[in-house]
């Protein structure tokens, strides 16, 4: 975490993960759907931290397949009355594994059809994230150069 003039920067890392054609989405403590992410730890890189986090959160076992874009939101803390500002670097995953084992800070979890977690997302940025992997998973638009 970066402090500059009052705002608290957090740097964070996730994973968008597919098993086949569904998606993972996780219930978190305020009932939100959400993807996997937290924290990047002293000495990790962004994907590191992104498949420590679909782990730790949701109990699978995941690959990276590619970039899928960053998020950047601000939000005021009442315990140390600051204004923090959290970026997350999201990846593309897959994985076979089929079975979620959320942790206790988490309700639940599934994978389900991104139809399905495109209305369950709370957040607006997981919305358009998990819309351009679609996208990009159907060919639509290719990330860095052609093949």
């Amino acid at each position: 975490m970066a402090r500059s003039k009052g705002e608290i920067t957090e740097i964070t890392a996730g994973g968008i993960v597919f098993c086949g054609d569904k998606v993972l989405v996780l219930r978190n403590h305020k009932g939100g759907w959400v993807f996997p992410k937290g924290h990047v730890e002293l000495g990790e890189s962004h994907e590191q931290a992104a498949l420590r986090e679909v782990l730790e959160e949701s109990g699978v076992h995941a690959t990276i397949v590619d970039q899928a874009g960053t998020s950047t939101f601000h939000f005021y803390s009442y315990l140390d009355r600051a204004v923090h500002r959290k970026i997350v670097y999201w990846f593309e995953m897959e994985t076979a594994d089929t079975v979620v084992s959320v942790n206790r800070e988490l309700q639940g979890g599934a994978f389900v059809a991104p139809a399905d977690a495109l209305r369950l997302l709370s957040f607006a940025n997981d919305v358009g994230n998990l819309k351009a992997v679609l996208e990009r998973r159907a060919g639509h638009v290719r990330s860095g150069s052609e093949r």
